[in-house]
């Protein structure tokens, strides 16, 4: 369920960036030195909205940023937990020069990006995580071309990066998730913080319906709302919001692109290498059942609500250490609003065992059930493709936790004549850094932000700039083709081809699409 606009609405600027009325009241030049915003205004972009002035940062080739701007009052004290409550943002100058801190969780991000980049040969200590974290954390950023608008400007079309983390990790402000590159190609960019963890997917009988499992996907759609609302003052157009996000934020855009609450929100979806099986989502008796285990079946709403944040992160790098914190919701079929996805061709080589006997462990397991004649056909359908262990099973795992469920999902969304588009990220990284093209190994393409530790050739330059032409095509119209632009096909017909995201760019059918009819769903 959405929160929904009522008599709380308050007035607010973000955490840390009130200005004092007395402030602007003095007239010497020495007090007045010491008002940052006011120095600001004069020389960074400024955005109004009614009586507020969100003042920015001009960032490289006329984008300008605006970081850390409040979306719902700070879910904390009384509101944890609790559907995120909606604000309008707070008279005078609002200081959005800063990156707000990202929600309270782990170092599990830090880990995954120490994890590739010693892959890649550079040392751990390069990845460092996130300067400041928080359960005040509703904040998002902006990157636009535009800074303001006007009668003679045309709106631009809007692209929400929702971030993955298994919905227990990341922000909005990752180092990958800049903004400029694509704004300054006709974008407005926005990146939104949700709730996380415990604190983003609780469902605890003693707390009711203030916590149903999904706070962290009603975060989403208030983020949401505050940019359809506001987001036309900073040269965006309301009606064309594209929504895009990887793993886990894909997982919540699937949910978000066949709720009803999101329908006059998102124009369009793009989910890359979303989590969408059947285990990625939880009935609330699942959920509730896994809170009394951690929390115990005689917590209160006022013990829980006072426990420290830092407890509570502490509890889940105790007990639930890997955990996917999957929605508290059915799982979604299809999405109502045209779609773009895909997954990588090896999602889940980084995550299998290393040594033999856990991967031949792994295989069985998801082969259980499978009769012999099944058994033998997807060896036999192996034997062309993948030779040796690890390859075998990241052909099985990876079919089965993204590329067939999101096959699967886009079928239906086109069965329901939703242009539908589907690709398959194929570039390996130079180096033999044994990870293929892994999980999330498209984003730095997407976004044109490659670390400093991440070899790249003039080739994946030239793969990042057609993948950025085929997303913003997507976000401006509904439709990635374009002129210069192998043809990208719709997804439809008995035998739907996708395109390959490779070392060419090629229509192709679906790499072993008979192990979906195969191969036993992910348990």
């Amino acid at each position: 369920m959405a929160a929904e606009i009522g008599p709380d609405l308050q007035l607010r600027a973000p955490k840390g960036r009130r200005r004092s009325a007395a402030c602007f009241l003095l007239f010497s030049a020495a007090i007045l030195a010491s008002c940052p915003v006011s120095s600001m205004a004069q020389s960074g972009p400024v955005v109004r909205i009614g009586q507020s002035e969100i003042i920015g940062i001009p960032e490289t080739d006329g984008v300008s940023s605006f970081r850390g701007i409040a979306y719902a009052q700070p879910p904390v004290g009384p509101l944890r937990w609790k559907p995120p409550r909606p604000l309008a943002l707070a008279p005078g100058p609002i200081d959005a020069t800063r990156f707000a801190p990202a929600c309270a969780q782990g170092d599990g991000n830090a880990q995954w990006y120490r994890s590739v980049a010693q892959a890649m040969g550079a040392e751990p200590t390069v990845i460092s995580g996130p300067a400041q974290i928080s359960e005040d954390c509703l904040y998002l950023n902006i990157w636009t071309p535009h800074p303001s608008s006007s009668p003679a400007q045309k709106l631009l079309p809007v692209m929400v990066w929702i971030h993955g983390g298994s919905n227990a990790n990341g922000y909005a402000h990752e180092p990958n998730y800049m903004g400029t590159i694509l704004a300054r190609q006709g974008v407005v960019f926005v990146s939104i913080n949700y709730r996380l963890g415990l604190l983003g997917f609780l469902a605890h009988p003693a707390l009711g319906q203030d916590a149903i499992g999904q706070q962290g996907l009603l975060d989403q759609l208030a983020a949401l709302r505050w940019i359809k609302a506001q987001i036309v003052h900073f040269g965006g157009d309301p009606s064309r919001i594209t929504v895009f996000g990887e793993s886990a934020g894909g997982t919540d855009i699937a949910l978000l692109a066949a709720m009803p609450q999101a329908k006059s929100l998102i124009a369009r979806a793009i989910i890359q290498s979303g989590y969408l099986p059947a285990p990625a989502f939880i009935t609330r008796r699942a959920a509730q059942a896994l809170a009394i285990d951690l929390f115990g079946a005689k917590a209160s709403a006022q013990s829980l609500r006072a426990m420290p944040w830092q407890d509570i992160i502490s509890l889940e790098a105790s007990k639930l250490r890997g955990h996917f914190y999957a929605p508290v919701a059915k799982r979604p079929q299809r999405s109502t609003v045209p779609l773009l996805i895909g997954s990588n061709a090896d999602e889940n080589l980084m995550y299998q065992p290393k040594e033999k006997a856990g991967q031949e462990r792994d295989l069985a397991v998801a082969l259980k059930g499978l009769s012999y004649p099944r058994r033998q056909a997807v060896s036999a359908l192996l034997d062309g493709v993948a030779v040796d262990l690890p390859a075998r099973l990241n052909a099985v795992s990876s079919n089965q936790s993204f590329h067939c469920p999101a096959a699967r999902f886009a079928s239906a969304t086109a069965a329901k004549g939703r242009r539908t588009f589907v690709y398959r990220f194929e570039k390996v990284r130079p180096g033999e850094h044994g990870l293929g093209a892994y999980h999330g190994a498209e984003i730095p393409y997407v976004f044109g932000q490659d670390d400093a530790w991440l070899r790249s050739t003039t080739k994946d330059h030239a793969l990042s700039k057609m993948i950025q032409r085929y997303w913003l095509n997507f976000a401006r119209s509904g439709n990635p083709n374009g002129p210069q632009l192998p043809l990208w096909p719709d997804w439809r017909g008995r035998a739907p081809r996708l395109l390959d995201l490779g070392e060419a760019l090629v229509a192709i059918e679906q790499p072993l699409a008979s192990l979906c009819t195969l191969l036993p769903p992910e348990r």
